[in-house]
């Protein structure tokens, strides 16, 4: 598990990390919310833990910000702010947990340990409007119909779901699918025809999306 400590109390963070890397749980530090952001912009990580009070950015924008560049990593608020209108803010602005200081840190290991679990759980499967891939199944299926594809097929869908709704481009699908070969453009091109017409076939709306001069969404 890889979290993020965001905390500016340099002393009470050294100790959690130390504790939280004796659990096997390693860690990346950030003394403020800018600096925070700036790891998220390149790491992706199991679980986040926030502190609120923190200079550059406090921890309500942090998470505020996740969740506008649609990143869905859990987020547990640790910070001296207990009072209830904090706690609200905290879930209002997409937290999914919130621990009081001073705290336990065998408890906000569980609570981490909870947090990642259920992330890896939910990428077990992705639904999208009628639209269902079971990753551990290798199955796809739509209105509950079973679709067959091919590797390449999967492999784009998987990438596609991945970065939903968000926008993939045409290069970084070739570098996915094709990452030692020379593509030419009628391979990319017929790829995205059989998937289209796989998903979205017998009068299914839409649900892969070509966007001129960007590239491939899957989106409702």
């Amino acid at each position: 598990m890889l979290v993020l400590l965001a905390e500016d109390e340099a002393d009470l963070a050294e100790l959690t990390i130390d504790y939280l890397e004796d659990e096997g749980i390693e860690c990346d530090y950030a003394a403020d919310g800018k600096m925070a952001i700036n790891l998220l912009e390149t790491t992706r990580y199991d679980v986040i833990v926030l502190d609120v009070n923190m200079p550059r950015a406090d921890g309500f924008t942090v998470c505020s910000w996740l969740k506008e560049q649609l990143i869905d990593t859990p987020v547990i608020f640790l910070t001296a702010r207990d009072g209830i209108d904090d706690k609200l803010i905290g879930f209002e602005v997409g937290a999914d947990d919130y621990l009081t200081k001073p705290f336990e840190l065998d408890e906000l290991v569980a609570r981490l340990k909870v947090l990642a679990r259920r992330k890896n759980e939910a990428k077990r499967i992705f639904q999208l409007d009628d639209l269902i891939i079971d990753y551990a199944a290798h199955v796809v299926t739509r209105n509950h119909k079973e679709i067959y594809l091919q590797p390449a097929q999967w492999q784009l869908l998987c990438l596609l779901a991945k970065h939903s709704p968000n926008v993939v481009s045409k290069l970084d699908i070739e570098k996915h699918i094709w990452p030692e070969q020379d593509v030419n453009k009628d391979m990319l091109k017929t790829l995205i025809f059989r998937l289209r017409s796989a998903i979205d076939c017998e009068g299914n709306h839409a649900l892969i999306h070509t966007i001129r001069g960007a590239g491939l969404a899957l989106r409702a």
